[in-house]
């Protein structure tokens, strides 16, 4: 893998990072919220999601993604289709959603840290949405894979402390 590769790859993933992001800023701009859960809870007493998921988040992460995408795809063509761009968009919620399925299971409240499931959950659901229906572009290959999961691991960490500075999340990490 070499650096264009790489730089591709985050071009590439850009619907995925922004629809994960989105959420956090439309639940600053909307007085009222709706769980996706509607409040239900498991079989083990716990929500299933939590407050944090919302049906807002979920449409607003979904348009914010698929639009990244289409201009993305309208400018670099031959690196993006439009079912790629949506499926990437989608299969970050849903891997987000998951990881807080996940997170409640084991006990976890709402915002507090699952390392590793809170970087990688949304990315890891969107490769294998994209994967599992349309296939993977051929130069997207496991080692650059696995550096763009690497990255986001890191570049997960230091948005949420900037979105913790600029007062949209209630905790750093």
């Amino acid at each position: 893998m070499d650096l264009q590769t790489f730089l591709l790859g985050l071009a590439y993933i850009f619907p995925a990072y922004v629809s994960n992001a989105t959420p956090v800023v439309v639940s600053k701009m909307l007085k009222r919220l709706h769980p996706i859960d509607r409040g239900y809870v498991f079989v083990d007493g716990r929500r299933l999601f939590g407050d944090g998921k919302t049906f807002e988040g979920f449409v607003s992460g979904t348009v914010a993604g698929f639009a990244a995408g289409l201009l993305l795809s309208r400018a670099l063509p031959w690196l993006l289709s439009l079912p790629e761009a949506f499926l990437l968009a989608v299969g970050a919620l849903v891997g987000d959603v998951a990881g807080a399925f996940v997170k409640r299971r084991l006990g976890l409240q709402t915002g507090r840290p699952a390392p590793l499931l809170d970087q990688l959950g949304f990315l890891a659901v969107a490769f294998a949405l994209v994967h599992s229906t349309l296939g993977l572009p051929a130069w997207l290959d496991p080692l650059t894979v696995l550096s763009l999961m690497a990255f986001t691991v890191f570049m997960h960490v230091g948005t949420n402390a900037v979105a913790y500075i600029l007062r949209l999340k209630d905790r750093w990490y």
